[in-house]
C-alpha cells in the first residue's frame, strides 16, 4: 500500500509538471490586467426623458494604443522639440521617453486662420506645431466570445474619405488604406500607405497582433440604396449606418433612427485632429461637438457623416470633404492580450466614472450579447414589477372570514387623452423632384407628432423618423431618391412627467417621388 501511495504521488507530481509546462503561470502584473477583461460590460441603457434620445447610456472604456492628441505650446519640452533633429517620415520623435509629432498647416488636411469652426493657424502655415502621443481611450460597444468591439471615444484625426473626387466604395477608398496601412494597389488613387498610416502610428507590433482581422459588411445606403461595394477584411474600420443607427445599433447604445439627435453619437476631437482640420461646432448647446465619417456610401460621390447634433446626414457629404473627423473602430482579442487597461465609464450625459478599476456585482464577461443586453435593460422594470407584486399580494383582510375571497386585481392606469387618439395624415405628395411634402391634422392636448417615412411598407428597415411640436402640421423632406415609392405614417405623443405616451398610428399613405 505504501508503494502504491508513492506511485500515486509521483504520478500526480508528473501531471502537475506537465500542466504548468503547457499553461505558464501569468506574472502578477499581467494577471491583474487580464482580469480587467473579464469584467467589461456591454453598454447599459436606461430611459431618461431629459435626454434628446430619451435614453441615457453608460459604456465601459479601455486604454489601448497611443496617438498624438494634446498640443505642446511652452516649457522646456517645447524648446527641445523646436531644436530637435531626427524626426522620422511620420514627423514623429521620442524625447525623454515620450513620443511627439510635429505638424504644419501646409501638411494639414484643412488649414485656416481666424475661422470660428477651425483651428487657428494664424496665417503661419510653414511653422511646426507639436503634439504629444497619449493613450487612446475606447468605448466598449460590445463584449462576447472573447473579444470586444471598440470605438474611439473621440475623433483622433482628420482625413478625406478619398483623396480624389470620384465614385468610390469603402473597399477602394484611401481612408481604408490609410487606417490599415495598405499598399497602393488596393485603393483607386494608387497611394502607398505602408509607411505613413494610422495603425502603425497608434499600435506597436504586439498590439496589432491582438486586433482581430474582421469581415466588414458593406451594405448599400439604407435610404438611397447606393452601392456599398464588396465586403472587406480589416483590422481598423469605420462604423456603418447599421452600426450607428438601426435595431442592431441599439445594443451598442445608439438610437435606432438616423435623425434622432442622439447624445450617444455626439463626440469631440483631440487638439491634433482639430489642427488637422476637423470642423468644431460653435452652435449653442453643441459647442465643440464635431462631425465624423461612417464608411457607408451616401449619394453619388458622397459618404455618410455623423453630425455634431448626433444625427446622421444620410445623403452624405462629398468624399473629398476636408474637415470631417476619423473615429476608428476595431475588435480587440481579449483572450490574447494584456496590453490594455480599464479606463472607467463614460455616460451619454457627459459624465465620467472612476477609472481605478471595474467593480460591482453585475460585472461579468458577456457570452450571449443579446440575452445579456436584454437583462441589463430590463433591470429597472423587473424591480418595479417585483415591488408591485409584493403590494398586490398584501391584503387588508385581517379578520377571519368564511367567504372565499378572490385575489385583488391591480388597478389599471387611466389612459391619457393622447393614448385614445389616432394620427391623421391629410396628404402625402411629391410636388417637385426628389421632394416629399407631408401634412397632418392638428390635435389638441398633445405635445407633438412623430412622423415616419420609409421605402418599405412594413417600416422595418431604413425608416426615417422626425418629431414636431404641437403647432406644426407640415414638413418638407429632400432630397429623396427619384422614382422611388415611400410610405408615410404619423401618431401623436404627449409628455407626462418623465414619461412619453403615444397615440395610435395613422393609416399608411404612399407616394412615388418625382
Amino acid at each position: 500500500m505504501k508503494k502504491m501511495g508513492k506511485v500515486a504521488r509521483l504520478a500526480a507530481l508528473l501531471v502537475l509538471t506537465l500542466l504548468f509546462g503547457l499553461f505558464p503561470i501569468e506574472s502578477e502584473n499581467n494577471l491583474n490586467k487580464v482580469q480587467a477583461a473579464t469584467t467589461l460590460n456591454n453598454p447599459r441603457t436606461v430611459a431618461d426623458s431629459s435626454m434628446n434620445a430619451k435614453q441615457k447610456v453608460t459604456w465601459d472604456c479601455v486604454w489601448f494604443g497611443a496617438y498624438p492628441q494634446s498640443e505642446v505650446t511652452s516649457g522646456d519640452i517645447y524648446n527641445k522639440l523646436k531644436n530637435a533633429t531626427g524626426w522620422d517620415e511620420n514627423n514623429d520623435i521620442v524625447i525623454d521617453g515620450n513620443k511627439y509629432r510635429r505638424l504644419k498647416g501646409e501638411d494639414a488636411i484643412c488649414a485656416t486662420s481666424d475661422h470660428s469652426n477651425h483651428y487657428n493657424w494664424r496665417e503661419d502655415y510653414s511653422t511646426y506645431h507639436y503634439f504629444k502621443y497619449e493613450p487612446i481611450k475606447w468605448r466598449v460597444l460590445e463584449v462576447g466570445n472573447g473579444r470586444a468591439l471598440l470605438l474611439a471615444d473621440q475623433v483622433l484625426d482628420t482625413q478625406k474619405y478619398n483623396k480624389s473626387f470620384k465614385i468610390i466604395t469603402w473597399e477602394n477608398s484611401s481612408i481604408r488604406s490609410w487606417l490599415n496601412g495598405r499598399e497602393a494597389i488596393v485603393n483607386q488613387d494608387g497611394i502607398d500607405y505602408t509607411n505613413i498610416n494610422f495603425i502603425n502610428a497608434a499600435f506597436n507590433t504586439e498590439e496589432q497582433k491582438s486586433i482581430t482581422t474582421t469581415k466588414v459588411i458593406n451594405d448599400n445606403n439604407r435610404q438611397y440604396e447606393t452601392d456599398g461595394g464588396s465586403d472587406t477584411l480589416d483590422k481598423i474600420f469605420l462604423l456603418s449606418e447599421s452600426e450607428a443607427y438601426s435595431e442592431k445599433a441599439e445594443k451598442y447604445g445608439f438610437a435606432k433612427y438616423s435623425h434622432t439627435n442622439d447624445e450617444a453619437r455626439r463626440t469631440q476631437c483631440s487638439t491634433y485632429a482639430y489642427a488637422m482640420g476637423c470642423f468644431k461646432s460653435t452652435v449653442k448647446n453643441y459647442t465643440t461637438n464635431v462631425r465624423w465619417w461612417l464608411r457607408s456610401p451616401g449619394t453619388r460621390c458622397c459618404a455618410v457623416e455623423m453630425l455634431e447634433y448626433g444625427d446622421a446626414r444620410n445623403e452624405g457629404v462629398s468624399i473629398s470633404s476636408n474637415d470631417c473627423g476619423v473615429r476608428p473602430a476595431l475588435y480587440l482579442n481579449l483572450l490574447s492580450t494584456n496590453l490594455y487597461s480599464y479606463a472607467g465609464t463614460i455616460c451619454s450625459d457627459g459624465t465620467e466614472g472612476d477609472n481605478s478599476g471595474n467593480s460591482g456585482e453585475n460585472n461579468q464577461e458577456d457570452t450571449n450579447n443579446d440575452n445579456n443586453n436584454g437583462s441589463n435593460n430590463n433591470t429597472g422594470n423587473n424591480n418595479s414589477n417585483n415591488t408591485n407584486n409584493n403590494k398586490n399580494n398584501t391584503t387588508a383582510n385581517t379578520k377571519p372570514s368564511n367567504k372565499t375571497t378572490a385575489s385583488k386585481k391591480p388597478t389599471k392606469r387611466a389612459l391619457l387623452p393622447v393614448e385614445k387618439m389616432t394620427g391623421s395624415l391629410k396628404s402625402v405628395k411629391s410636388p417637385a423632384k426628389s421632394t416629399l411634402v407631408i401634412t397632418w391634422k392638428k390635435l389638441r392636448k398633445v405635445t407633438g407628432y412623430q412622423v415616419q417615412f420609409c421605402a418599405k411598407s412594413n417600416f422595418k428597415k431604413g425608416t426615417i423618423e422626425r418629431k414636431f411640436k404641437q403647432k406644426v402640421t407640415k414638413t418638407k423632406v429632400r432630397p429623396l431618391k427619384s422614382k422611388k415609392k415611400y410610405y408615410v405614417r404619423m401618431r401623436p405623443y404627449a409628455k407626462s412627467g418623465s414619461k412619453m405616451y403615444y397615440g395610435k398610428w395613422s393609416k399608411v399613405k404612399s407616394v412615388k417621388i418625382k
